[in-house]
């Protein structure tokens, strides 16, 4: 089955540091994220004030920072 549009978009390739991967993984998977990528650019959308841009990502769901 296809996937619906999600816009126009670029691709972003990062590397991180091993824990804060498994940080950004856990939270995906307690959110119902579908993919990493796009809860990370959920992410990015909410610290940047652009909620509008939020697809997946449930922002009460994230657990607190420490």
């Amino acid at each position: 089955m296809a996937m619906a549009s999600k816009g126009s978009r670029k691709l972003l390739t990062s590397r991180v540091p091993s824990d804060l991967y498994e940080i950004l993984e856990e939270n995906r998977r307690a959110t119902g994220v579908r993919s990493l990528s796009q809860f990370v650019a959920d992410v990015l959308a909410d610290h940047f004030g652009r909620a509008d841009l939020i697809l997946e990502l449930e922002l009460d769901l994230l657990p607190s920072s420490p």
